[in-house]
């Protein structure tokens, strides 16, 4: 207690050997000692509002370099990235809370009677402004909610929670994950619902759009694509939500099948009425590029950058590609059978157009799209596409989602989008199909039969080079 009744004066004290400090010495000689405490209270506020000033001044740098320049992607973590975040969590603080809703349902929402354009939306013809250097998920979350972030993380870890139980429940009468995500934020001109669910707040969406990213240590890639495709399809006013189907092992990339996966899971959500599946390295340029469910199946990409802005053959099929729900459910889904790299997307274009539907694409500019070329390795070639591809049709209707089978995924809710990670494995191969000497459950057979197949390996394998894999399908 002492020692608290002497701070004035060891204060008063150092004042006085202080070099002309804002004028304080020459206030301070002036004045006698029943005067210290009343003076140095104005002292103090003096210095308070000096400080004051000083962090304003401060604050205002920060917003300069890391406000109104948020886009910027060059940002590395260290202490002024600390500057930034902290920066951000104030502004948090500050502002006022987005208003909040309880959805459940197109039905309970209290939206205009407007429908949302799908032609003729303003500034439609324009290009978008793509940053491809690297980016954190931190600086992706930010350029998209700004100010709402921490708000939105908050929203986000509760959610997760909610449909961590949902998961984990026991078979039977359990509410939908729709009903449980009824928790909303309104951000300017959308709802905002967890894990990257975005509808209009002021028109009635005509689509609502589930994007599919068929994902595998893509890390550098997401960020970027998620920054811009986010703005993208808001300005299309388009209801949609974005999930990433992660293939968790080491075994060879499966597009086909995590695209599969994606589909079962994002129904599991709400009642999509047409599906985009996207590579994560691809980014639109034209917003006119329309992401709604006219017109499938449809391909949206007319050319790109790596190409001159061609396409890599006339009947390319790959990188975006969109279907409605129901003519996934007719052709079956997709080919379970390509593990690694080529082959799917010819076999799906085979399979749209064996049930009759023939694809679209936009013209010119409106379909370029920029591939993010860092960090870019393809996945291990498939040597078994040619042979499965030359066979499709034999399994159009018992290869897809009819006999897709997968363990419980692991489901994590992130602030722009919906992560589920599974551990795809190969499938058991239909007898039906015509055998391929590099599918691996061929090769697992062979190594079963070994002892059987050296005792004729010399008479047979003449013939069987000659007739290749249908010999094979004979004797099996």
């Amino acid at each position: 207690m002492s020692f608290i009744m002497r701070i004035p004066s060891m204060i008063y004290g150092t004042l006085l050997r202080t070099d002309r400090i804002f004028g304080v010495q020459a206030c301070v000689q002036t004045i006698t000692q029943n005067q210290v405490r009343r003076t140095m209270v104005l002292c103090m506020w003096g210095l308070i509002l000096i400080a004051t000033f000083s962090t304003l001044a401060l604050w205002t740098s920060l917003q300069t370099v890391y406000g109104a320049d948020k886009e910027s992607r060059n940002d590395q973590p260290g202490l002024m990235d600390g500057f930034r975040k902290l920066q951000h969590s104030v502004d948090d603080l500050l502002n006022a809370d987005p208003q909040r809703l309880h959805l459940v349902g197109r039905g309970s929402r209290s939206l205009p009677n407007v429908v949302c354009p799908e032609i003729d939306i303003p500034g439609e013809e324009s290009n978008m402004t793509i940053d491809t250097s690297e980016a954190s998920m931190f600086e992706a979350e930010e350029a998209i909610f700004q100010t709402s972030t921490l708000k939105v993380r908050k929203l986000i870890s509760t959610a997760n929670s909610l449909v961590n139980r949902l998961y984990d429940a026991p078979n039977g009468y359990r509410p939908s994950i729709e009903e449980t995500l009824a928790d909303a934020l309104v951000l300017n001109d959308y709802i905002y619902v967890p894990g990257g669910r975005w509808v209009p707040a002021h028109c009635l969406p005509r689509w609502k759009v589930a994007i599919i990213i068929p994902f595998r240590d893509r890390h550098y890639h997401l960020p970027i694509l998620l920054k811009h495709l986010v703005p993208f399809l808001q300005r299309q006013y388009l209801e949609f939500g974005i999930f990433v189907a992660e293939q968790a092992n080491g075994l060879q990339f499966n597009r086909a099948m995590l695209m599969n996966v994606g589909f079962v899971e994002a129904l599991n959500y709400t009642h999509w009425d047409c599906f985009i599946f996207h590579d994560v390295d691809h980014i639109p340029l034209n917003y006119a590029n329309y992401y709604g469910c006219s017109h499938m199946p449809r391909h949206f990409l007319s050319g790109a950058d790596r190409w001159g802005y061609k396409l890599l053959y006339g009947g390319f099929f790959g990188a975006v590609t969109g279907f409605t729900r129901t003519q996934i459910q007719r052709f079956n889904g997709f080919p379970n059978v390509y593990w690694g790299w080529g082959g799917e997307d010819d076999d799906i274009l085979g399979r749209i157009r064996q049930l009759g539907f023939f694809k679209t694409r936009p013209w010119g500019v409106m379909g370029w799209y920029n591939v993010i070329s860092q960090h870019h390795e393809s996945a291990k070639k498939n040597t078994a596409r040619v042979c499965l591809l030359k066979h499709y049709f034999e399994r159009v209707y018992s290869d897809g989602l009819s006999n897709l089978e997968y363990s419980k995924p692991n489901v994590t809710l992130f602030p722009l989008y919906i992560n589920i990670a599974v551990d795809i494995q190969h499938l058991d191969w239909n007898r039906s199909w015509t055998e391929c000497p590099e599918n691996p459950q061929r090769i697992q057979a062979a190594v079963a039969d070994a002892p059987a197949a050296a005792a004729d390996k010399s008479a047979d394998a003449p013939k069987r080079e000659r007739r290749g894999v249908r010999a094979d399908n004979k004797k099996s």
